[in-house]
């Protein structure tokens, strides 16, 4: 479950800001989607790979042990998890114009931070906490993407 939230939230969170910070300023539609699918591309793997890695020396440093999890399956879950997030928040680029793409991307990326916090224990409190911390990183995309505007 922590490999699902973790690539789902790093997804949520990296490809909407990256996207909404290029979209912001004035990036060609096609220059977003690139963006976007090289983005998505990239860090599913990594993560995928930084998971198993990370889970595998855990393994190794703590061989006397018994885990249950596996190291290929929770590589697999995070690339998964991010990579399916990433083309959720990707789509209404895809389907839109940029402006309102910009718009429905955030909403899904915002409402799915949400869940994500909600869901694993049915907490109001974790969903808000997921959402205002994730939030936070969201609006520094826009800043940055706001910032460069004018050029």
């Amino acid at each position: 479950m922590r490999n699902i939230v973790f690539g789902a939230e790093d997804s949520l969170v990296s490809t909407t800001g990256v996207l909404f910070g290029i979209a912001t300023s004035s990036a060609s539609r096609s220059s977003i989607l690139v963006t976007g699918l090289v983005l998505i591309a990239v860090e599913s793997i990594s993560m995928g790979a930084g998971a198993f890695l990370s889970e595998s020396s855990e393994h190794e440093i703590t061989a006397k042990k018994v885990h249950k999890d596996s190291t290929i399956v929770d590589g697999i879950l995070m690339f998964f998890s991010y990579s399916i997030t990433g083309f959720l928040v990707l789509l209404p680029y895809l389907i839109t114009n940029i402006k309102t793409g910009k718009f429905l991307s955030v909403l899904v990326a915002l409402n799915s931070l949400f869940l994500l916090g909600f869901l694993p224990k049915k907490s109001i409190r974790s969903a808000f906490r997921m959402l205002i911390v994730a939030g936070l990183a969201l609006f520094a995309g826009y800043v940055i993407g706001a910032s460069f505007e004018t050029l």
